[in-house]
């Protein structure tokens, strides 16, 4: 690291303490680590790129060698960007970030990694270590010396279409033999996120209107589908175009065990007919809304609109369910996505119901 070569620390650094110790981690690239004087005076002199011997003049007090040494050290470990190199490229794509300040970034990105490995733990397992530790929290909050007020009762033979299929969502991780239909898929495409309307913004125009809220019409969210069996559809990965309730192809390739590879390795979801992975295309939101709650409204969003695909699967007497444990990279990487102007959050899917035969 001498003449000509360039680095400067990285523009996604986090400092904190931990056992009483400063940590410093890269949330864009998972990097953790206890940091030393040194470390901290290096990075402090290297808000932009610089030459060894620029940073030699800078930390006079320390010998050339201990510099280099953890220069090299520091580009190892991520907190030191080297002009030209991927990274460089891509913390570069993330100024779009900083209109919503280090909360936002940090959050989303370190967030990321939870499923890297593809690997999911042992749910049996995992609760009962649990249950070790201590109890369940109360899953019904109870207000003590609170007045309380009966409600009218429920009619139960209410003969109420909407009622029955709130009652009947449920999340499903079996599916009955073969696949849905293309009508079917229509279905759940056009009553979920495809435009039903157009509104008259003062001074914007025309916004798109769907079946779910979105802040400030703004509509971040997109969705790919991953079809596996849909009769009338060849097999692929696509995107769907709201507004003209199309679907475009993106690629043939779409198998059962790649689903289950990106959805974290879980095996049940290779029998789905359908996986909808929806993405946000964030740059729609930050155009508007200059703060970083505007991000939560995003989550919020991919909620609103996963809700109401499950009603819709439902009311289709079709089995859905969702999922975030998701291997986001490997999923942007399949659908073409940067992962940072355009970022997947979450996914659902969808199969034929198992129908339950009451015995006698």
């Amino acid at each position: 690291m001498v003449g000509l070569v360039l680095v400067k620390r990285s523009d996604c650094l986090v400092f904190y303490f931990r056992d009483g110790k400063l940590h410093c981690k890269n949330f864009l690239t998972d990097v953790e680590v206890a940091t030393a004087p040194l470390v901290v005076a290096v990075l402090g002199v290297l808000g932009r790129y610089r030459d060894f011997r620029k940073v030699q003049r800078l930390l006079a007090p320390y010998s050339p060698a201990s510099i280099k040494s953890t220069l090299l050290r520091l580009e190892e470990l991520t907190l030191l960007v080297r002009k030209g190199s991927a990274q460089a490229r891509q913390e570069a794509e993330l100024q779009a970030w900083k209109v919503w300040g280090e909360e936002a970034r940090y959050f989303h990105f370190a967030t990321k990694h939870a499923f890297r490995s593809g690997a999911l733990v042992n749910e049996r397992s995992f609760a009962r270590a649990l249950l070790k530790k201590g109890p369940q929290p109360p899953q019904v909050r109870r207000c003590a010396n609170a007045v309380k007020v009966r409600l009218p009762g429920h009619a139960e033979n209410r003969a109420d279409e909407f009622e029955r299929v709130l009652l009947a969502r449920r999340t499903h991780r079996s599916f009955a033999s073969g696949g849905i239909t293309l009508a079917q898929l229509s279905t759940i495409l056009r009553l979920t996120w495809g435009v039903t309307g157009y509104l008259q913004w003062p001074g914007l125009g025309r916004l798109a209107l769907k079946t779910s809220p979105s802040g400030g019409a703004r509509q971040p969210i997109e969705v790919y589908l991953f079809a596996l069996r849909v009769a009338g559809l060849a097999r692929g990965v696509y995107h769907y175009r709201g507004d003209q309730h199309a679907l475009e192809r993106l690629s043939r390739r779409a198998g059962e065990r790649e689903v289950v590879e990106l959805c974290a390795g879980q095996s049940w979801v290779r029998d789905c007919s359908v996986l909808f992975v929806m993405s946000a295309v964030l740059p729609r939101v930050m155009w508007r809304y200059h703060f970083s709650r505007a991000y939560r409204v995003v989550l919020l969003e991919a909620g609103h609109f996963c809700q109401t695909f499950c009603l819709v699967a439902t009311w289709l007497g079709l089995a859905p369910f969702s999922t975030a444990a998701l291997v986001d990279w490997k999923l942007e990487h399949a659908l073409r996505l940067n992962g940072v102007t355009e970022t997947v959050l979450y996914a659902a899917g969808v199969g034929p119901k198992i129908i339950r035969q009451s015995g006698r």
